[in-house]
């Protein structure tokens, strides 16, 4: 089969890369993706937990068997939009600021605004938080009600955001449960890439398969002279439980016969003594999770800009093996300061009167197990990979990978620092500003 263009992953990139790709009625475009399609929204074929947006959702994750579960991401059109927290974060305007080769704020921000429409984002109103996430927003004056991707309970995915409208058009194909092993090259050009389905002929080739997932197939690919799988970064944290009072309890029942409860509501940004002025960097986020009897409750603390980087490397040639990911959480001393100062500034919210009606101890570690300890012992991820085909260092500012003509990466492998927000908003902006690039080719 020969198309125009082949989008290689259909997570929340790919599915705005191929959705604006195919606005041209003239150019071919194939969506690959590794799991499946469960067709339009409307044809009531999705699964319950991958709708639901008021939990995480884990049934359609790649490596299910691993221990790290700071690994976590989707094997489903859709990708990660498919099973996340909903959450619509952009970071600071100095985040994309530093990013250079023509990309700013000023220049990202129209984007935020279209994918903001497209995903039907809206902010949560007070009325709407549980009691947990009410306390939490109480005692800081500047918690963050989420701007959630959700229609009603319904988690409003890239798929149906992107594709559903797209599906009509004949130059649009969607090839699901099709895994990608690497890209054809002839010199400096891409010519299609080996999948499952067999080889797929192409003018020009766009990776959308993740930070996890684009790497590994240039390397498949051997690509080598750029630093293809480094420059891993991601949000690192650790979270904290706490025993229900049985306030809590009894507030939550009532909440719970008049409001949907869900697990991630509100965010507060908190500033290390590290931090510049006029930002934050780190992020408190308290959440709920459905108990057989009631709620659980906890609280995580991230650090939001940390310093330390990881790699995406091959276990083998086999595209069905999965890469080996080393986070290099904290191995910068800086980091595991800042989020110690957060697990600090936590237990002081969790101490507040607001807080405190609800929380009768800490359970999780507890508290008598010092903020430095756990932190070096718990660090784990907040599933915002980035950086491993970044901007500057493996592509150029249109995507393209350096010294190949029609070769492009456009996901969140693509960022080269990661902002201080949940990444979901800014991978689809990055597709949305990246699919002007590759249609101008």
């Amino acid at each position: 089969m020969r198309f125009d263009v082949l989008v290689l992953g259909g997570g929340t990139a790919g599915c705005v890369m191929a959705a604006r790709l195919s606005e041209d009625a003239s150019r071919t475009v194939c969506l690959v993706e590794a799991g499946p399609d469960y067709g339009r929204y409307d044809e009531g074929r999705w699964p319950a937990d991958i709708l639901d947006s008021r939990w995480l959702a884990s049934s359609h994750a790649w490596e299910t068997d691993r221990e790290d579960r700071s690994q976590l991401r989707a094997r489903i059109l859709g990708g990660c939009s498919s099973h996340n927290a909903c959450i619509v974060l952009e970071g600071a305007p100095a985040d994309y600021d530093e990013w250079g080769h023509g990309w700013s704020h000023e220049t990202i921000r129209p984007h935020f605004d279209r994918v903001r429409g497209e995903l039907r984002a809206r902010t949560l109103e007070r009325h709407e938080l549980s009691p947990w996430h009410a306390a939490f927003a109480d005692v800081a004056d500047d918690a963050i009600l989420h701007p959630m991707n959700a229609v009603g309970t319904v988690r409003w995915n890239a798929a149906f955001a992107y594709l559903d409208p797209a599906r009509p058009r004949a130059n649009l194909t969607i090839l699901s449960d099709t895994l990608v092993d690497r890209v054809l090259l002839d010199g400096a050009r891409a010519t299609g890439a080996s999948t499952s389905a067999g080889e797929l002929d192409a003018d020009a080739v766009v990776l959308t398969a993740g930070a996890y997932g684009s790497p590994a197939i240039l390397l498949r690919s051997r690509i080598e002279e750029v630093p293809v799988g480094e420059h891993l970064s991601d949000h690192v944290g650790v979270g904290l439980g706490f025993e229900p009072t049985e306030t809590y309890e009894r507030e939550v029942r009532a909440f719970a016969l008049e409001h949907p409860v869900a697990m991630a509501q509100v965010t507060l940004p908190v500033r290390s003594s590290r931090c510049p002025e006029g930002v934050c960097d780190l992020f408190v986020f308290p959440a709920v999770d459905p108990e057989e009897e009631g709620y659980a409750i906890s609280a995580a603390v991230f650090a939001m800009k940390p310093v330390s980087l990881g790699s995406v490397r091959l276990a083998g040639d086999d595209p069905r093996t999965p890469p080996v990911v080393d986070h290099g959480f904290l191995r910068e001393e800086a980091d595991a300061e800042v989020l110690v100062e957060g697990v600090e500034a936590l237990r002081e919210l969790a101490r507040s009167d607001d807080v405190r009606q609800y929380a009768a101890r800490e359970s999780r570690p507890g508290a008598e197990v010092d903020a430095a300890t756990y932190v070096r012992t718990s660090a784990r991820g907040f599933f915002h990979p980035t950086g491993t085909c970044a901007l500057g260092r493996v592509a150029d500012g249109e995507g393209r990978v350096l010294g190949f003509d029609n070769l492009y990466v456009a996901d969140a492998s693509f960022i080269p620092s990661v902002p201080r927000a949940n990444t979901n908003l800014t991978v689809a902006a990055v597709a949305e500003k990246l699919a002007q690039s590759v249609a101008a080719t």
